[in-house]
């Protein structure tokens, strides 16, 4: 099932309008239903073609994190075509 796809059956469960501005990995990971090995992955092979780019994130000190926008938007830019 498509992440896209599993955001639309599960939307009821995830609360997108929390006050939490940032996200850390594993948050993010666990909110878009994929391993932490991947967004990690993804940050450094997404400008690779033919791969799915990673979703924007923040550098704070040597921690990454995700804003839920930003999570959010690049859920709704996948397209049908692509899978991770």
């Amino acid at each position: 099932m498509s992440i896209k796809n599993r955001l639309q059956n599960e939307q009821s469960q995830i609360d997108w309008n929390s006050t939490q501005l940032l996200l850390d990995e594993k948050k993010a990971a666990n909110l878009l239903g994929v391993s932490l090995s991947y967004l990690r992955k993804s940050r450094c092979e997404g400008t690779v073609r033919d791969r799915t780019a990673a979703p924007r994130f923040v550098n704070v000190g040597n921690r990454v994190y995700y804003r839920r926008n930003d999570l959010m938007a690049w859920v709704e830019n996948l397209t049908s075509h692509e899978h991770i």
